[in-house]
């Protein structure tokens, strides 16, 4: 009988465990996937900020 529980308890525990590995690798690729997308959002920004410049050079020079 107490061999059932410790069989059940240790099967509770692989499962916690399994979820709290995989609740720690989906943040972990999380962050690296942002990494790995911040040479995209810097070309976007640059892009963004030559946009700014024409459009206030643009206001600027009107009459």
């Amino acid at each position: 009988m107490d061999f059932d529980i410790v069989k059940i308890g240790a099967f509770a525990v692989l499962i916690i465990v399994y979820i709290t590995v995989r609740k720690l690798l989906k943040r972990f690729a999380d962050f690296t996937g942002n990494i790995g997308d911040s040479a995209y959002y810097e070309e976007e920004i640059k892009t963004l900020e030559a946009k700014i410049v024409a459009l206030e050079e643009k206001i600027n020079n009107k009459p």
